[in-house]
């Protein structure tokens, strides 16, 4: 929750931020190096002895590890909504993004055990796979890896949106309450929230589902693998397909397969294991929405901005950030209820009937429920390719317009006033 807020709380000075790189960029240029350094800052302990300056150490590094992650990764994350008006554009940027963090995923997945086991120090840490130094030197080198990659990023890339005086006034209470009264923002937060939910419950609790439902805990590495190469392959190929059929019907399609395979895998899911992976395949397959979800959000901050004036890039995204941690932090502690609700009982050696009913509930009939929740918001979203195209053209004339009036001395009203003329007169001419 913490991190929620602090999410907020940053979202909203970046987005007013003035410098020559824009308004994102500095903090992806001058934040990446600062991350790099905390990441190894985390895994570095300087105390030996007592625990309570370790625990300390620990502590600060960690909240500061967040914090610089929050300044680089969330400025990276709201680059492509400024980057571009064009909604098309924007699901391509988020799919390219998708597809390198997906890549990235699978070789920290593969690389991290070895590397682990490469740099131990000591006997005993070889026969665990780890110790203290290889956990440190393994974080240095990806503090290594991300530092010039974040760097490229922010050097290359130029951004497009800016927001003018009378925006950046607009004070962090008004702000917030304009992104909660954005509806279409609200249809993507919801949408994730449910979603998400299910799937990090799910995810909490599959050790569980191997272990009693399958028979063994050994069987849950294929299991996430199966899940793991579908999640690759569709995140690959199919969001560039919201071009041709639209956002909320890519979501829709989304949402709707992913219920629908988790109820088969509640109901044959455990009679055999060659089904189970086939259907984890497709699980995984369902879930390419990521990309497409994100690139809704700068369309809704578009939307907002030309219903009301008030342009929130940051704290939209941050908003919608937000929804992925609550999820994070509820789906996998509710679905553990349900568990011990059903009898659970870690100490025995044998489950229940009904225990073993809670773990298959938890693990797959209420993530499904979740997805299918998921589906109800997105009957609200109304920003179609159409629509999104004449917001884009109305505001870039409006801008176009207010720029060149401030650009003349006329006050910042008398600029507003002007830019609302020039696009009524768009209209009429039948420019936009």
């Amino acid at each position: 929750m913490l991190d929620g807020i602090q999410d907020l709380g940053f979202g909203y000075i970046a987005e007013r931020t003035k410098s020559r790189w824009g308004r994102f960029r500095p903090y992806v240029i001058f934040g990446a190096p600062l991350l790099s350094i905390s990441m190894i800052l985390a895994f570095w302990m300087p105390f030996h002895g007592g625990n309570g300056a370790k625990i300390a150490w620990a502590g600060i590094t960690y909240v500061l590890l967040c914090f610089l992650y929050t300044v680089a990764n969330m400025s990276y994350g709201s680059l492509a909504g400024v980057m571009t008006t064009d909604s098309g554009e924007r699901v391509t940027l988020n799919w390219i993004r998708n597809i390198g963090s997906q890549a990235a995923q699978l070789i920290m997945n593969v690389a991290t055990p070895f590397l682990l086991l490469f740099f131990v120090a000591s006997e005993a840490g070889r026969e665990r796979g780890l110790d203290s130094r290889s956990y440190f030197i393994t974080m240095l080198l990806y503090a290594l890896i991300a530092l010039p990659c974040f760097l490229i990023t922010g050097i290359n890339v130029r951004e497009r949106i800016t927001m003018t005086a009378e925006q950046q006034k607009v004070p962090f209470s008004r702000t917030v309450k304009a992104v909660l009264g954005n509806g279409q923002l609200m249809v993507v937060f919801l949408t994730l929230l449910l979603q998400l939910f299910g799937l990090f419950g799910r995810i909490g609790v599959m050790f569980y589902y191997c272990r009693w439902i399958l028979g063994s805990s050994l069987v849950m590495v294929g299991v996430m693998s199966a899940f793991q190469v579908g999640s690759v392959i569709g995140g690959v190929v199919l969001p560039p397909f919201a071009l041709k059929l639209g956002k909320r019907n890519m979501m829709m399609i989304s949402v709707l397969s992913g219920g629908i395979v988790l109820l088969l895998i509640f109901f044959f899911g455990q009679t055999n294991l060659t089904v189970l992976l086939a259907l984890q395949f497709l699980y995984g397959l369902s879930g390419f929405a990521s990309p497409i979800a994100l690139s809704m959000v700068p369309d809704a901050v578009d939307y907002y901005e030309h219903k009301t004036g008030i342009r929130a890039d940051g704290t939209s995204y941050a908003t919608v950030s937000l929804s992925t941690k609550l999820a994070n932090a509820l789906g996998a502690a509710v679905a553990l209820y349900i568990m011990g609700w059903f009898g659970y009982d870690g100490a025995l050696k044998v489950q229940s009937d009904t225990a073993l009913a809670g773990i298959n509930i938890a693990a797959n009939l209420v993530p499904a429920i979740m997805a299918f929740l998921a589906f109800i918001p997105l009957c609200f979203w109304k920003l179609d390719t159409k629509t999104m195209a004449k917001i884009s053209a109305e505001l870039e004339v409006k801008r176009a317009a207010q720029a060149e009036a401030l650009a003349e001395g006329v006050s910042r009203d008398e600029a507003e006033r002007l830019a609302e003329a020039a696009e009524r007169a768009a209209k009429e001419r039948g420019e936009i």
